[in-house]
């Protein structure tokens, strides 16, 4: 048996045999049972490249995933309205699960042929690292959604695709297969760890990926300079351990991609340890920490928070996550994990018997399957690897409130877990980050009365609404989504079965909100309090679909928002509102079979009693609306109604009083202090402080007072999460005369090929400023002009169609430095070829609509030359600076996707994946124009 170089030592491969053939061995068995139904059928590797569409892999009716079955190409069935589908979307969707599931059963056949002397599964193995050796460099390298790739649509589902390709081929050779690792080297490896290393995503998650790739194609190909790259570069295994986890464990992005990116960072430090390389000791307890991280925020229902860009709803109860708690007590002694797997493991666990899904695991991607009982027989081959031979002793978990300081959230536990609350107050997220500091959710039971919907398909118009902070139950200013900030902790504290976190965020420039959330033995009580340095509106959202007991005014009601495409209100429905006098306190009554349900099995109380519904008591400190609506709910669930409370001025607040167990008789609110009246007879008067909350409990001659406080410093995480650009300020271009741009490689937005590869696309832009506006000449080479045509839908994504074809983006923002900041004015200039000089203009931005710029065009030897007159209004006064930029798409015969663009600003080495048509005001250049004398 030769050495392996990846994730095991030949010491260790002595040891798994013997776990294989000892206490994991129904383990094995199993495993070997589930490749036995796939030998059964030749490796089929697709012809077709994987592609991304709008429909493909997710069912027209209800938004559902469609059900990956690997030995059904054509036919696709949903798991939640039984339908089938034969699109060829579909199929080229079924296509990206496919390969990364083919080429898991290699590594699944290669593990059991060296462990248990499987021949069979090793000559499985063999056959797809052959076929795929003669297929791969047959896919194009084209019309990628996220960075170059052959077989998929973007880089990291290549990296996952080439980790499993590695860890195959090293473990068929340490079996002493020789034969094909050159072949596999040559065709495969070589060529697809070029293509990933030319597409670095910094500190994304799926650059954790793209790191592990390379690390072990680095080492299955000897080169150690690339490989010490891999693990200590800038976006190597050691960066993301030290900037995307964050101090306490979790990664920065949420709990979804938590479990994303620590599984790529398991293979990249089980890469590095193999090779002998000491990571630092700090790193590897953060790493460690994360194993147990996501079941610390875990609902009562051991579903994850949809928090972020997360599935909503996602159990715990799978066995992919026993698996990671199994390699995580692997590496080291820990109560936490042995009692987790002690609950997974449980023969009475709350959930039935049921297919895995195993068998059909596509590699390391994300596909959650729902809740089922679990042994370690369920458990994969990374497992059979690694995992103990036996478990400690432990007893169930039982989970505790926790608080997260740098993840930034707050969760209080009563009733054993039954009952949670959460303030989410801190780290914005990144860019799968939502802007909703400050948000709430509370859950009891499987009822989940505050709840983050999470996010759906990344390509539906939907997304833009689950990305506003409409969507949360957080506060909004303006009609706007709160600003990619990231919020504080003023003081939290514990005593008993009290508790309270006091959060805060300067939402929108000038305006400061801060959310006390306390949680007490039977019911919530949630205060937002709000300062601004001017005049505003404040909406506070609270996602319960309610009935309201006051006899209010209800009356149609235009809700407004400001338009942008991620602030919700276009997704509003049914609007009303009703004056919200100061001093009344209404109630909300959400009856329990309107109630807000998780789609896990319900537990047997489940069906009434003191969970069956849930009571809100709401108090505006000024006069105040309460708006109602209906909006979508979470992905491939029906719309419902919601509520939000809307204060105008400099200064306000809302205090809520949360009952979910019929323990609140009435609430009164004056002021600070708040009155709750219990059903026992009993009286609790609270009063805030600056950093403090006092409770006084009465009931007859008995009296107790609590007082929670705990300050605490405002200590951010260590982690940083983008790449700051740095430079020299530049100052403004006067426009006293016409001012040319020729924009080139410097300029050019790549997608798979470089300025050079395109055929060296240029654009000559001159810029004039006369009475009527500013005048904007663009002259394009290109060989090809290809535009987009008017009507044209976009199969692919959310974006507009006319991105993808030759034509203009251009955007104005008047009066820099006017406070609040300037709109923005931005359009898609796109030619008519069957209207003469016609040109399409499509407004970007809401401003857009109101002021259109004039424009014509004309073909030219070299390609085509457009003009645009941009009005006054758009400019704003003399003598101060407006910004200014200009962007070409451009493209190529046979492309369904743009192929790069010319960005008049620069476009510092960037890649035009995911660019849309928006562009960061940041980059804009100032301009001046002054009034003639």
């Amino acid at each position: 048996m030769n050495e392996p170089r990846l994730l095991l030592s030949p010491e260790s491969v002595t040891e798994r045999r013997a776990a294989a053939a000892g206490p994991l061995a129904p383990l094995a068995a199993s495993l070997a049972r589930d490749l036995a139904r796939v030998r059964e059928r030749e490796p089929d590797v697709p012809r077709d490249k994987a592609r991304m569409t709008r429909i493909g892999g997710r069912c027209p009716t209800d938004g559902a995933l469609l059900g990956f079955d690997p030995f059904s190409p054509l036919v696709h069935t949903c798991p939640v309205c039984g339908r089938v589908y034969d699109d060829e979307a579909h199929h080229r969707w079924w296509i990206f699960w496919y390969q990364l599931w083919l080429a898991e059963r290699a590594v699944h056949g290669a593990a059991l042929a060296v462990l248990t002397d499987d021949d069979a599964a090793g000559a499985f193995a063999r056959d797809v690292l052959a076929a795929y050796a003669e297929r791969y460099l047959r896919y194009p390298n084209r019309d990628n959604v996220l960075g170059p790739t052959r077989p998929f649509f973007s880089t990291y589902l290549e990296s996952i695709w080439l980790l499993q390709i590695c860890i195959a081929t090293d473990l068929l050779e340490a079996r002493g297969e020789t034969s094909l690792g050159g072949t596999v080297r040559d065709r495969i490896v070589e060529p697809s760890r070029a293509l990933i290393a030319s597409y670095d995503e910094g500190r994304s998650n799926r650059q954790v990926w793209n790191a592990a790739a390379l690390a072990a194609a680095a080492r299955l190909l000897g080169d150690d300079d690339a490989f010490t790259g891999a693990v200590w570069g800038r976006s190597g295994v050691e960066s993301h351990l030290a900037g995307g986890l964050l101090a306490d464990g979790t990664w920065y992005e949420g709990e979804n991609y938590h479990q994303f990116a620590h599984r790529g960072l398991w293979y990249g430090v089980t890469l590095a340890e193999r090779a002998g390389i000491a990571l630092p000791a700090e790193l590897l307890d953060r790493f460690a920490q994360g194993f147990v991280a996501p079941f610390l925020t875990a609902l009562p229902d051991l579903t994850l928070p949809a928090r972020r860009d997360s599935q909503w709803a996602i159990s715990l109860r799978q066995w992919r996550w026993a698996e990671s708690c199994e390699l995580g007590l692997a590496r080291r002694d820990d109560t936490r994990l042995a009692g987790v797997l002690a609950a997974l493991y449980a023969p009475d666990a709350p959930a039935p018997w049921r297919d895995t899904g195993r068998w059909r695991t596509a590699a390391e991607s994300e596909r959650n399957e729902p809740p089922t009982r679990l042994t370690r027989a369920d458990l994969g081959w990374r497992s059979l690897l690694h995992a103990r031979p036996e478990l400690p002793a432990a007893e169930p978990w039982m989970p505790e409130s926790v608080l997260l300081p740098a993840q930034g959230i707050a969760v209080f536990r009563r009733d054993g877990g039954a009952r949670y609350a959460a303030l989410d107050y801190g780290t914005s997220g990144g860019g799968h980050g939502h802007p909703d500091r400050l948000n709430l959710l509370l859950a009891d039971g499987p009822r989940r009365w505050l709840d983050d919907m999470g996010t759906g398909s990344y390509v539906e118009r939907t997304l833009h609404w689950y990305r506003s902070t409409l969507a949360h139950d957080a506060p909004l200013v303006d009609g706007k989504s709160q600003e990619r900030v990231d919020g504080v902790l003023d003081a939290y504290d514990e005593r008993g079965d009290w508790g309270w976190a006091l959060g805060a965020a300067e939402i929108s420039p000038g305006v400061r909100v801060a959310r006390a959330l306390v949680v007490g033995p039977r019911y919530v009580v949630d205060r937002l309090v709000w300062t601004a340095d001017r005049e505003v509106t404040l909406d506070l959202p609270l996602h319960v679909d309610a009935d309201v007991d006051a006899p209010l005014a209800w009356a149609a009601y235009d809700a407004g928002g400001a338009g942008g495409l991620e602030d919700g209100f276009d997704f509003l429905l049914d609007t009303s509102a009703a004056p919200l006098p100061v001093g009344q306190v209404v109630r909300l009554h959400a009856p329990g079979e309107r109630a807000i349900r998780s789609s896990v099995e319900p537990s047997p109380d489940d069906a009434g009693g003191d969970r069956a519904s849930c009571r809100a008591w709401v108090a505006a400190s000024h006069a105040a609306t309460l708006v109602r609506a209906v909006a979508p709910s979470s992905p491939g669930r029906s719309p419902r109604r919601f509520h939000a409370v809307r204060q105008r001025g400099a200064f306000g607040g809302v205090t809520t009083v949360w009952d979910t167990r019929g323990s609140v008789a009435d609430v009164r609110v004056d002021g600070d202090a708040v009155v709750v009246e219990r059903l026992d007879g009993g009286r609790d008067e609270h009063r805030a402080a600056a950093v403090a909350w006092r409770v006084v409990q009465r009931r007859g001659e008995q009296v107790r007072e609590v007082t929670l406080a705990g300050a605490t410093p405002r200590a951010k995480g260590t982690a940083e999460h983008g790449v700051a650009f740095v430079e020299m300020p530049r100052p403004p271009i006067w426009l006293r005369k016409p001012v040319r741009f020729s924009l080139g490689a410097s300029h050019y937005r790549r997608s798979e090929e470089s300025w050079e590869e395109a055929g060296r696309p240029a654009s000559e832009v001159t810029v004039t400023h006369g009475s009527d506006g500013l005048t904007v000449d663009v002259e394009v080479t290109t060989p090809h002009p290809t535009f987009v045509k008017e009507g044209t839908v976009n199969p692919l994504d959310n974006e507009r169609a006319e991105i993808n074809g030759h034509g203009v983006q251009l955007y104005v923002q008047p009066a820099l430095g006017a406070r609040p900041a300037s709109e923005i004015f931005a359009w898609l200039l796109v030619p008519d070829d069957r209207a003469g000089d016609a040109v399409r203009v499509v407004p970007v931005t809401p401003a857009a609509e109101r002021v259109r710029p004039r424009a014509r065009w004309r073909r030219t030897a070299s390609g085509y030359a457009l003009t645009a007159i941009v009005p006054p209004e758009a400019l704003g006064p003399p003598n101060v600076p407006f910004g200014f930029d200009l962007i070409v798409n451009e493209t190529a015969p046979g492309r369904e996707r743009r192929r790069g663009q010319l960005v008049l600003s620069g476009a510092r080495g960037e890649f035009v994946y995911l660019q849309g048509d928006r562009h960061d005001p940041e980059r804009f250049v100032h301009m001046w124009w002054q009034q003639p004398a």
